[in-house]
């Protein structure tokens, strides 16, 4: 008997053990013991160790939020890891062994570690100080055994240092995008370098077609391996400095070689391909997948709980009553007393769009069902009882299509359900024939609305030119559509009025409107023509319509609306403006008696919603500071509902307290899902939100591995359906969700699956692309830096001996720059709130402490006289900003100095109309007087103003006007804008993306000046953004850009300067310029040619014969 119970008790110890073995897989950032025996990685948030040959890897943290790039130190006695425990990210430090990390470095603007120098005595970093205002990226190395100064090797910025085994030389990239992009040739690619720290001598050593990444050192230094990438992917290759050519040394045909790492000897070389981590050896050229697995009892979760209390969308039936909502991206229904939510659907996709119909007796939304889409209908399994007394509902697929439908509404009638299809299709759907077709195909979604008959639709239609008119069409698809707007500037949000009478949208109706003004047109002239006093009268007899004898009054059903009467005669001439001034209106919609129009916006200065009175004197009236989306009016207890904030709510409303929650309290998983030990807290606080609101709260049980593989495909379909090049990349799409679907479905995190979905997004090869996570709170983790490192607005002069820090110069306009805490380069700052400080020891032993707080330092003068100064210093990323005003200023004096004031200089540090307006005023300030102006593009990354600055630079000359007294010229107020026709000269290079592109392109195309510096990036795709499910952000470019003259799309196709010239490392940060240099010589030829053009000679009538 006791033999049968240890067997059975070893049994059950197998049987969990080998339940508990877990795979594996997309490990990151691996790293070799010195003797190749011992492998990094982090993985669901944590650093493990395994065998380099593979096997089962422990834990050596446990952290709830992420740990991450381990090294290891040269005597293998520690391993340093990156960790974002103090919110921003900083370096800490383990034994080997596992045991408290130790926080190595403070700086609040974070640090990263690239390793262990050779000798063991120091770490070498990367961290983002005050040394230039963009790629302001650096190399540090910190002392390994004690809190001291961060050394910097170099003024320039850099990615993937390696020191060599001496000691001596440094290896690292410049440029390169995302790791997960394919086949990008072009500008940007990365370049490996050479730093010599004794000869303070650069030397770039590869720049190939596709780029190269990720150097590491041969032993004995006489080469280095790195990643090469080609078409489909990369290879792991090996470069010897002495005959300078280079070996492939694995054979990937697709697919990229990320990540790797060497032992200190040479023997192993570690790098992940696709989701594994594989192992190379030089000395016999053997790669090897290694298996990875762990035993522990932190088993990454299935499914977890989670408590919901926002909804995505909500619709209210007719009475107000119940309320149907998605959140969670599950379908739920409540009433508005209870408010104890009954879930309708439980899937891991989205459902989406749900409305009730009129009777109240079923739900319309959208669903998903397998690898398409349904418009589907909810009803109660019991009928007899309310929506919130049911617990089971039957849900039947109406409609299964390939591509997502949206925008629901039922027919006046409800016998049929209108719905955008795809991309722009408006389609309606037979609900008693379970039949849908088509009113018209189109490639932009339109906003839209039912006629109060059901016989037209009102809706937006977008143009080649991305003009929006709105436009009426016979709902059952026959006829002409008719342009009702007919206006060059874009309108939105058409709405019918319950009457017929009239429908009003919103738009810009002239280029001086600062936002949307409010059109109304009514359909019949008869209507367009009434008095105020018909209109009174009309509402004399409304009031008295119906009134028994005896003075009471009995109510009348609704009537059922008339037709719709449409006299198209001149119909774009009758449309009214409602001019909002500053305001602007986004969401429209009447009441029930069409007697008032609502918007949501802003008008007079306030912001909330609104109502116009019909009549007259179309003057907005506040209605209340609340706004929501997809509202609605409702005839019952006249109250408009909509979503606010999440809540579902009444406006005005009569919400009481919600309930407390019944349900025990809610288990909240960790950041990142994948991890046990989920810490349990209690509800949400409940209770009445201003305005109404219905606020709940329910738990919701998620199956992770199918909502992960639910986000991937979302995302998948969503590029299908919409990614500019309906090529994708000359992929075949199915085979790339295959590819990565299944890694989406094991992800351990949220992390993963999103790495799962930049990896399929690097299959397009383009850009603007990425999937960004929402945000999240790990359990234990700071909302906020404790402390922030302080900038005093001073940057310090590296190598002085001391005592003190001497001020190599000032930031204009920052802290030290006041009159009553003026600095001035030489100070020497020797205390800092009473410590004295010095080059070498930690400055945020001093600096880090409450943001907002006054600083005194004992100052020794440039006159050797000590003097106190109080000041209250500013953020690094404060600090950022003025180092651009620094940068500015020293280009504009070199341009003024080189040229004798004859040139001015421009910067566009982005296209925005911010930059525009600020573009207009430094015409005249850096223009006035000059005969040519430098135009710098570089290390712009684009938006939308090419068009406005082309504009400005290629105005029309046709004539020359003379005041009596004065000179030739033109009147200013005569101009679209203030213009330039002078010569010019653009800087541009690799840096300088999207609409700074087409700027650059523009330059070329229209002859309009020369071109200085490095092809753009060629990155040229417009782009917006979707919300995926409640996970995270896509990046959705749909919009291509092609030149003019061949035709040519201008994505991956920089625009390639007249005048190439790469800058070397080193030199923008110490303000040699070559490229500026070299524009300037441009620049000036072009103004001499200016200068001896032929120019008429001015005649006044009278001296004529």
């Amino acid at each position: 008997m006791k033999r049968w119970a240890l067997a059975s008790t070893l049994l059950l110890v197998l049987i969990q053990t080998a339940a508990a073995r877990e795979t594996i897989r997309l490990a990151n950032n691996p790293a070799l013991s010195p003797d190749g025996q011992w492998l990094a990685f982090d993985w669901n948030g944590d650093i493990w160790v395994a065998s380099s040959t593979g096997g089962e890897a422990k834990p050596r943290t446990s952290y709830t939020g992420r740990d991450s790039h381990p090294k290891f130190s040269p005597d293998s006695k520690e391993i340093a890891f990156v960790s974002d425990r103090e919110t921003s990210l900083q370096v800490f430090k383990i034994p080997f062994d596992g045991g408290v990390p130790k926080q190595l470095t403070f700086h609040t603007g974070g640090t990263l570690v690239q390793e262990y120098a050779p000798d063991g005595k120091s770490l070498l970093v990367k961290a983002t100080r005050d040394h230039f205002w963009r790629h302001g990226e650096r190399f540090f190395t910190l002392k390994r055994g004690e809190r001291s100064a961060e050394r910097l090797l170099f003024d320039d910025y850099g990615d993937n240092g390696v020191l060599s085994p001496d000691g001596k030389k440094l290896l690292f990239t410049r440029e390169g995008g995302a790791w997960w992009r394919k086949g990008y040739k072009g500008s940007g690619v990365a370049q490996v370098w050479l730093y010599d720290l004794e000869a303070k001598t650069f030397t770039k050593v590869l720049h190939g077609e596709f780029g190269c990444r990720w150097p590491l050192w041969k032993p004995d230094g006489t080469g280095f391996y790195y990643v090469a990438e080609h078409a489909r992917g990369s290879n792991l290759y090996l470069h010897d400095f002495a005959s300078k050519a280079s070996k492939q040394l694995t054979q990937f045909k697709s697919d990229s070689v990320v990540f790797p790492a060497i032992a200190r000897d040479g023997s192993k070389i570690v790098f992940r391909h696709l989701f594994d981590l594989y192992c190379h050896q030089p000395s016999n050229g053997v790669t090897k997948k290694l298996e990875l697995f762990h035993n522990s009892d932190r088993t990454v979760k299935k499914s977890e709980y989670r408590v919901l209390n926002s909804a995505s969308s909500a619709a209210f039936s007719q009475d107000g009553l119940d309320i149907a909502f998605i959140a969670g991206g599950d379908l739920w229904v409540m009433d508005t007393e209870l408010r104890e939510p009954r879930q309708i659907t439980q899937t891991p996709q989205e459902e989406a769009n749900p409305i009730f119909t009129p009777d109240g007796q079923a739900i319309f939304y959208v669903s998903n069902v397998g690898d398409r889409f349904a418009i589907s209908r909810a009803v109660r399994s019991d009928p007899k009882k309310f929506w919130w007394q049911n617990t089971r509902f039957t849900t039947t697929n109406l409609a299964v299509m390939n591509e997502a439908p949206s925008k629901l509404k039922l027919s006046p009638d409800s016998k049929t359900l209108a719905f955008v299809r795809g991309r722009g299709d408006l389609c309606v759907l037979d609900l008693e024939m379970n039949k849908w077709t088509g009113v018209f195909a189109d490639w932009s979604a339109p906003d839209y609305d039912w006629s109060p008959d059901g016989n037209w639709f009102v809706y937006t239609k977008l143009d080649e030119d991305f003009n929006r008119d709105i436009w009426l069409m016979s709902s059952d698809g026959k006829g002409k559509p008719f342009n009702l707007s007919r206006h060059p500037y874009a309108e939105y949000d058409p709405v019918w009025s319950p009457d017929g009478k009239m429908i009003a949208f919103a738009g810009r109706r002239a280029s001086g409107d600062p936002g949307a003004s409010i059109c109304l047109v009514f359909l019949n002239p008869d209507d367009d023509e009434k008095t105020s006093r018909d209109r009174k009268l009309e509402k004399a007899l409304d009031k008295m319509r119906g009134r028994k004898e005896g003075g009471k009054d009995e109510p009348k059903p609704l009537k059922k609306p008339a037709g719709v009467n449409i006299d198209f005669d001149r119909l774009h001439e009758r449309v009214k403006r409602v001019n909002l001034g500053e305001g602007s209106a986004n969401t429209l919609f009447w009441s029930p008696d069409s007697k008032k129009l609502a918007f949501t916006g802003s008008y007079d200065g306030k912001t909330g919603t609104f109502t116009i009175d019909i009549g007259d004197n179309l003057t907005p009236k506040s209605l209340s500071t609340t706004t929501g989306s997809n509202p609605v009016w409702l005839k019952t207890g006249n109250q408009i509902v909509w979503l606010v904030n999440g809540v579902p709510t009444s406006t005005p409303g009569v919400a009481s307290a919600a309930p407390a929650d019944p349900t025990p309290a809610p288990i909240v998983p960790k950041k990142g899902g994948g991890k046990g030990g989920a810490k349990a807290q209690g509800p949400p606080s409940l209770g009445f939100t201003a305005g109404g609101g219905y606020t709940f709260s329910v738990r919701q049980q998620v199956d992770l591995p199918a909502r992960n593989a639910a986000i991937f495909d979302s995302c998948w379909r969503i590029m299908r359906d919409h990614w500019y090049d309906g090529k994708l990349g000359n992929n075949d799409w199915d085979k790339v969700r295959a590819k990565y679907r299944d890694m989406a479905w094991q992800a351990p995190d949220p992390e993963t699956v999103q790495v799962c979905v930049q990896m399929m997004l690097g299959e397009l090869n383009g850009s603007h692309l990425g999937f960004t996570l929402a945000a999240g709170d790990a359990a234990g983790k700071p909302a906020a830096p404790r402390d922030t490192t302080a900038h005093l607005g001073v940057r310090f002069a590296q190598g002085f001996a001391g005592p003190g820090l001497k001020i190599r110069d000032v930031l204009p306009s920052g802290p030290a720059d006041k009159k009553r805490s003026q600095l001035a380069t030489g100070d020497i700052i020797q205390k800092i709130d009473g410590v004295e400080v010095d080059g070498d020891m930690d400055l945020t032993l001093v600096l880090n402490g409450p943001a907002d707080r006054e600083m005194n330092l004992l100052v020794q003068g440039v006159d050797g006289q000590p003097r106190e100064v109080a000041l209250r210093p500013i953020s690094y990323v404060a600090a950022q900003g003025l180092l651009y005003d620094h940068w500015l200023n020293h280009n504009r004096k070199l341009v003024a100095d080189a040229s004798k004031g004859s040139f001015g200089y421009l910067h566009i540090s982005a296209m925005s109309m911010p930059n525009f307006r600020k573009f207009e005023e430094e015409l005249v300030s850096q223009g006035a007087g000059k005969d040519g102006l430098v135009i710098d593009v570089r290390e712009n990354p684009g938006g939308s103003i090419a068009d406005h600055l082309l504009t400005a630079l290629t105005q029309p000359t046709h004539a020359i006007t003379v005041p009596r007294g004065g000179g030739p010229g033109y009147p200013l107020d005569r101009k679209v804008y203030i213009s330039w026709h002078k010569p010019i000269v653009v800087l541009c290079n690799q840096n300088s993306g999207s609409n700074a592109e087409i700027f650059s392109h523009a330059i070329k195309t229209l002859n309009r000046g020369q071109l200085v510096g490095v092809p753009t990036v060629g990155a040229v795709v417009s782009t917006g953004a979707v919300q995926v499910m409640d996970a995270g952000t896509l990046r959705l470019p749909t919009r291509g850009w092609f030149t003019i003259n061949d035709g040519e799309d201008m994505e991956k196709n920089g625009a390639a300067p007249h005048h190439l010239l790469w800058l070397q490392p080193n030199q923008l940060p110490a303000g040699r310029d070559a490229q500026l240099t070299k524009a300037l010589d441009v620049l000036r030829a072009d103004v001499e040619a200016w200068k001896s053009r032929p120019q008429p000679k001015l005649k006044l009538s009278t001296d004529r014969p």
